[in-house]
């Protein structure tokens, strides 16, 4: 059979060499075309403020709190290392001027907390109440210290050295005189012209 004067093999000859160029064109446009890294934009202080008003309604003791947050921290910084690492650029959301830039926060987020951070749960009112009367029990000792221990005014002169308690009382249970006013100048003359 024969079409535009070509034969069935050089028609079909001619369609694979077709197929061919244009699959070599795509493949050298996708080698020689540089990697575009993709812009984001994250929120981070938003991400971070709001787990550390969810801690700090917790009623979990200190340490606990200090361990999760290092690890809420890490966490954090790995997501951010990996989406670095698959070529995308990411901005502080506070530093972007632009609506152009697509905002992960909420995937970043979602992310932080797949990897097996726990949010913190919030104290119910009687935690707190409770964690208020032990930080007011724990607060007493320190302001009601005995009367004895209490240097009257005056007869410390607070220029000399302070005593170091011998009993393991705090030096903040000392009263000393408030310290005198004094003038010193550096390199600068005095009133009678010499320095």
């Amino acid at each position: 059979m024969v079409f535009a004067g070509f034969t069935r093999p050089q028609i079909l000859t001619g369609l694979v060499v077709l197929v061919a160029l244009v699959w070599g064109m795509w493949v050298t446009r996708s080698l020689v075309t540089p990697k575009q890294d993709r812009i984001v934009s994250a929120r981070l202080s938003s991400i971070v403020g709001e787990y550390v008003q969810a801690q700090a309604r917790s009623a979990s003791p200190p340490a606990q709190v200090e361990t999760e947050m290092r690890r809420f921290m890490a966490s954090l910084d790995t997501e951010l290392q990996r989406r670095s690492a698959s070529g995308q650029i990411v901005l502080v959301g506070e530093a972007v001027l632009t609506k152009n830039v697509p905002d992960i926060t909420d995937k970043l987020r979602e992310a932080v907390y797949a990897a097996g951070v726990t949010r913190p749960k919030q104290a119910s009112a009687a935690e707190l109440q409770q964690l208020e009367q032990q930080a007011m029990m724990a607060a007493q000792p320190q302001a009601a210290l005995p009367a004895q221990s209490m240097v009257p005014m005056g007869t410390v002169d607070p220029m000399a050295a302070a005593p170091m308690p011998q009993t393991g009382e705090p030096m903040a249970s000392q009263q000393y005189a408030p310290p005198t006013a004094s003038v010193s100048t550096f390199g600068g003359g005095d009133d009678n012209g010499s320095q």
